[in-house]
């Protein structure tokens, strides 16, 4: 199964911090944001949020993918955005010949001795190495990013047009497959941003030393971290992120015809609706109360209810609790009400909720499943365009929706 870009890119953070167990705590951190506006490939900002374009993410391999990742966690790791600001030639030199020199430090890394492993083979298609720039380089030499950036003044200096050249080209390849400028500044503070950084670099120490112990058990911790399933919140949060940009993206995009102000058709664009001058949409969650989730079934709503306070966003949540049949509806989060109690004996009908959903004629712009058990879906599928699946069991899952592996608890 092809799994959908906000998706990928979760998994590919979780393989970084199973192949990794130094960057584990940065994996936990990161946060990831579409933005296929802005963002040409990836990139990654002052506070570990990763932008990325969903075109780019489809042209690469999950391995690929995970080497990419990993690419932007060392540029914030390797404290970039505060080496360049304070580097003597920012203003001198263009910010894609730093990005370059920066991008020669994190691959070099990448390709040499990463947990005595080489991972040149994963590593996109255009990736920029030392060899590309200076011939003469050892395989197993490595420099730092202001190394490098002094050998391609020196260079630029002596062969400009050449080597001019020479960085357009390998500039134009690297687009393809791997992130060019991918270092976002906005919002920099020179503070916030070293003080973060030494606090999460000594969590990752702190990790590691914890991981490691002795040999036979960083293999336990290494299996541990394998059978763990992607947390319901962070797939939750990613999918919704995921929707809002959609709809936002539809009014960005509309046109206005000057003559009587009117929006323009445009075919295949949603568009918000706004209510006391906020974007509106409609979330509809299934929840599966027929078993095990009964007992933390409040508590999820708790912290879904903290995910969605959003500015100049208006969420409109209905809840349907489902065992064989809709049991009781939610209008938002009603944390004061009694814990859910399952009636239907046992059994598990997620399609009921849909059915509800399709019958009461309900519009919601995004419809999420949340269930542990194996179901019965509608045959054939209904509201298959705005319906996702969380569950964690996903052996038993043979619906026609897209689906993500999650952990509840």
């Amino acid at each position: 199964m092809e799994y959908p870009p906000e998706f990928r890119v979760l998994k590919a953070a979780r393989n970084v911090g199973e192949m990794f167990p130094y960057y584990y705590p940065a994996v936990t951190r990161v946060r990831f944001r579409p933005d296929n506006k802005s963002t040409p490939t990836m990139g990654i900002n002052c506070s570990l949020v990763i932008t990325y374009n969903e075109i780019f993410i489809n042209k690469l391999t999950d391995e690929e993918l995970t080497m990419v990742v990993l690419h932007e966690i060392l540029h914030y790791i390797n404290g970039h955005h505060a080496r360049y600001m304070n580097n003597p030639l920012k203003d001198t030199m263009p910010f894609k010949t730093h990005n370059i020199a920066m991008d020669l430090e994190i691959n070099e890394l990448i390709t040499m001795d990463i947990n005595n492993q080489r991972f040149e083979n994963d590593l996109p298609e255009g990736a920029l190495r030392a060899k590309d720039f200076f011939p003469e380089t050892d395989e197993d030499e490595r420099e730092s990013y202001e190394e490098y950036l002094n050998r391609l003044k020196n260079d630029m200096d002596t062969q400009e047009n050449n080597q001019q050249g020479k960085d357009s080209d390998d500039t134009d390849q690297a687009q393809g497959k791997m992130p060019i400028n991918d270092l976002n500044l906005d919002g920099y503070n020179d503070k916030d941003y070293k003080d973060s950084l030494e606090q999460l670099k000594e969590e990752c120490k702190e990790h590691e030393e914890r991981s490691r112990g002795t040999e036979s058990g960083y293999n336990d911790i290494n299996l541990r971290i394998q059978k763990r399933k992607y947390r319901w919140e962070q797939v939750f949060q990613n999918i919704l992120t995921t929707k809002i940009t959609e709809i936002v993206a539809g009014f960005r995009y509309r046109t206005f015809e000057k003559a009587n102000r009117r929006y323009v058709h445009t075919p295949d664009i949603i568009l918000p609706v706004f209510i006391d001058r906020k974007i509106k949409i409609s979330l509809a969650i299934i929840m599966d109360v027929s078993g095990s989730m009964c007992d933390i079934t409040d508590k999820m709503y708790g912290v879904m209810k903290s995910m969605i306070d959003i500015t100049d966003i208006s969420i409109d949540i209905t809840i349907l609790e489902v065992d064989t049949d809709v049991e009781n509806i939610i209008r938002g989060f009603d944390l004061e009400r009694k814990t859910v109690e399952s009636k239907g004996g046992g059994g598990t009908d997620m399609g009921a909720g849909l059915l509800y959903i399709r019958e009461n004629k309900m519009e919601p712009d995004l419809i999420v499943v949340m269930t542990d058990s194996e179901t019965p879906w509608p045959d054939p599928p209904i509201l298959a365009n705005k319906t996702v699946v969380l569950t964690d069991n996903p052996d038993s899952y043979n619906g026609p929706y897209p689906m993500y592996p999650v952990k509840f608890d």
